[in-house]
């Protein structure tokens, strides 16, 4: 029996649930899953427990609730969580239960995250990352294994501490792989999928397809996710009426992961217009890998964590320059009629960047005791 935790993310979360609980299951292990979510859905079945809390339900007493339940199941083999608040959980777990195997996975690189999303100054910044990375080094120690969702471009921090960790990146299921690709490429329809916020460029996207109508009066973009923040959002909406874009630009709030793939389907350029920044220098975008499955013309800002899996098969923009995005988007669309692109993207989907090779490593955390 395997012991599934998380504390901020959707309780069918994409990672955790459609990949990684699906392949536990897979292989007929039991599993019980807790989720601290406001979304109200109840995913149990004959091979999962779900146990869900509410949102409002602080941290500290999510993880003693977690731990009264797990402390009653004598036969819970290894524990996993998916966010670094919850590393308390596991030195309650050893504590109790030494040889419980416990799993720590990291989405994304924290300290790069909160450069980017803080408001604090520099110095303040600094700081905070030290005492973070001091706490959270203060719970390694009830760390066995730890799994990294991004290949490091910098410095590995967990080297220091004396762990290795397995990079188990969020690749797609080979099953969503797009053989023929029946969309009209008359008409350029393009998709941005992905949180909505500053530091992603929607901004720079929403200008960029000045030039794009200009070019090509029919095209449209759609923004499919969630906005980060209310002012952010309404700064948006407000540039799309300026620029009189309202007829081209559709804004779809985030969906299931099962109704991404039909909705990626309806349009032909896929585009990751982020802007340079301690973030996007340093984790790979997922939707990436969606739109070379679903077989997409890709446009990318120019960014180093792409380049490492991506080269001559995507159109360069330079980061944060609306003029250069337009431009890579309309060449995107001119080379409708070459689908060398495409098929080389889907090549890779199919040999390298999949779900199915990365999941052997995933079940090999779970092999023992």
């Amino acid at each position: 029996m395997i012991g599934i935790v998380s504390s901020s993310h959707y309780p069918d979360d994409e990672r955790i649930f459609h990949k990684q609980i699906h392949t536990l299951i897979d292989r007929g292990l039991f599993i019980y899953y807790f989720t601290r979510s406001d979304k109200k859905i109840n995913l149990s079945s004959s091979f999962i427990k779900h146990t869900n809390f509410n949102k409002n339900v602080s941290v500290q007493d999510y993880i003693q609730n977690v731990y009264n339940i797990i402390f009653t199941i004598s036969k819970i083999g290894h524990v996993q969580i998916h966010e670094t608040e919850l590393l308390p959980l596991f030195k309650l777990i050893k504590e109790s239960h030494n040889s419980t195997v416990t799993i720590y996975d990291v989405h994304e690189n924290m300290e790069a995250l909160y450069r980017t999303f803080s408001n604090r100054v520099r110095p303040v910044k600094e700081i905070a990352i030290k005492i973070r990375k001091v706490r959270e080094k203060k719970y390694l120690k009830y760390v066995d294994e730890i799994i990294l969702a991004n290949r490091p471009v910098s410095t590995n921090q967990y080297l220091h501490y004396g762990v290795q960790p397995k990079i188990i990146e969020n690749f797609p299921e080979i099953k969503f792989l797009q053989n023929k690709n029946k969309l009209d490429n008359k008409i350029i329809k393009i998709i941005y999928h992905g949180h909505l916020g500053p530091e992603r460029g929607i901004d720079i996207l929403v200008m960029a397809m000045l030039d794009v109508i200009n070019f090509s009066p029919g095209a449209t973009l759609t923004l499919l996710g969630s906005f980060r923040t209310k002012v952010f959002k309404d700064k948006i909406y407000d540039l799309i009426r300026e620029l009189g874009l309202s007829k081209s630009i559709k804004i779809l709030h985030q969906i299931p992961y099962v109704d991404i793939w039909p909705q990626l389907r309806l349009h032909n350029i896929g585009v990751i217009p982020f802007k340079e920044n301690e973030l996007t220098q340093e984790n790979t975008p997922t939707k990436l890998f969606e739109m070379m499955t679903v077989g997409l013309r890709i446009v990318c800002s120019d960014l180093l964590p792409i380049r490492n899996f991506v080269d001559s098969s995507v159109h360069w923009a330079n980061p944060g320059n609306a003029l250069s995005l337009s431009k890579a988007l309309i060449n995107a669309s001119i080379s409708s009629g070459n689908n060398n692109m495409v098929e080389k993207n889907k090549q890779l989907i199919k040999e390298k960047y999949n779900w199915e090779n990365r999941k052997v490593e995933y079940l090999s955390l779970f092999s023992s005791p």
